[in-house]
């Protein structure tokens, strides 16, 4: 039934001619947010027969030789495809079961590209000159992602080319934002090379698309910097307290991994104050959605109260979220406490027999 659908919307879709030697361009700026949400509606009627990227497909003849695609906006288009959710303009958060034509739009797209020349954008068409001044490698990887997703997803070979230049300035560009969410993201990735970070890095090349509204924007960046921040409490240190009562302690540390992929990380604790000495902890290994305990060894010198910093670093000492304070209440004795308390004993117990002995002799004497 749904194949006979799809059939007949194709066969009311117009085909008017389209210019010879034509290059038809299909890149779109961000529309999905963090948590796959739409913030609009604007991609759904850009790939209806009256849209922009629907008169791309739907309007052509063989007279067009090559396409130049970001696998972004394929992958948002397939998200369309079988239901999805959007903001509408009053704030509402909207459901569409299912969406036929994006299904009719990326199998027109297959079988459009059949014999033609195909190029690729680096994934989300990020502003070049502005991304490979800061980091060439992740330009890098932006281009080779796109070019191998787009291969996959058509099943013909795909060349690279660089980012359109669509006239404008990327909004992420003078945000001292960007260069912290990708510092704080390299980190995190290099630790936990998990799917749900490849999406979030991926999206970087979305944000930097010059072609991306200013309101846009700043919606999809604060979803992108809080999702960032909610997967990096992924791996943390568990909390607790403790009450020491020994002068040398080994203190138990609990390490969560809420990844789907093993992590190695360096556990540094510090003293906050100077009644503790604290040792050095080990390389920690912890397996995927998993956790590990590990023991830091501890030199009372005081009683009372006190805390110890807790931080996680990567194996090239980058440190991986916040810090941790873990309460500590230290109830040891020291040495000098137990002599000065043992020779008071003595001397009392000392004092109590000269007197037991002085009144035994005034007895005998009367």
């Amino acid at each position: 039934m749904k194949r006979l659908v799809l059939f007949l919307i194709l066969l009311f879709i117009p085909v008017i001619p389209a210019q010879a030697d034509s290059t038809i361009t299909l890149v779109e700026p961000m529309h999905r947010g963090a948590d796959g949400i739409f913030i609009d509606d604007d991609l759904a009627s850009a790939i209806t027969p009256q849209g922009r990227l629907g008169k791309a497909l739907f309007d052509r003849t063989s007279a067009v030789r090559s396409y130049v695609i970001d696998m972004a906006t394929i992958e948002e288009i397939q998200d369309l495809a079988d239901g999805y959710s959007f903001i509408n303009e009053s704030g509402e958060v909207v459901e569409i079961p299912e969406f036929l034509i994006a299904d009719i739009w990326l199998n027109t797209l297959r079988s459009a590209v059949k014999g033609r020349s195909v190029s690729a954008l680096p994934y989300g068409n990020p502003d070049k000159k502005f991304l490979e001044g800061k980091s060439p490698a992740e330009y890098e990887f932006l281009k080779q992602v796109g070019t191998s997703r787009l291969a996959a997803f058509l099943t013909l070979p795909v060349t690279s080319v660089d980012s359109l230049e669509l006239g404008g300035e990327s909004i992420a560009k003078n945000r001292a934002l960007s260069d912290l969410y990708r510092r704080d993201l390299r980190i995190l990735y290099s630790v936990a090379p998990a799917p749900e970070l490849l999406s979030l890095r991926l999206a970087l090349g979305q944000i930097l698309n010059p072609a991306l509204s200013k309101e846009s924007g700043d919606l999809l960046y604060e979803e992108l910097t809080e999702a960032l921040g909610e997967n990096s409490r992924k791996l943390r240190v568990a909390r607790g307290n403790y009450t020491i009562t020994a002068a040398n302690y080994d203190l138990p540390v609990t390490i969560i991994n809420d990844f789907s992929v093993p992590v190695n990380v360096e556990l540094i604790a510090r003293p906050t104050n100077s009644r503790i000495v604290v040792g050095a902890a080990p390389l920690v290994s912890v397996a995927a959605n998993s956790q590990s305990q590990v023991e830091i060894p501890l030199r009372i010198i005081a009683s009372g109260e006190t805390q110890i910093e807790l931080k996680l670093r990567s194996q090239k000492g980058k440190q991986i979220g916040e810090a941790e304070y873990i309460p500590l209440r230290l109830a040891v004795i020291s040495p000098l406490t137990t002599w000065f308390t043992t020779g008071m004993a003595i001397i009392l117990l000392l004092a109590a027999v000269i007197q037991s002995m002085r009144r035994v002799k005034k007895r005998k004497k009367s």
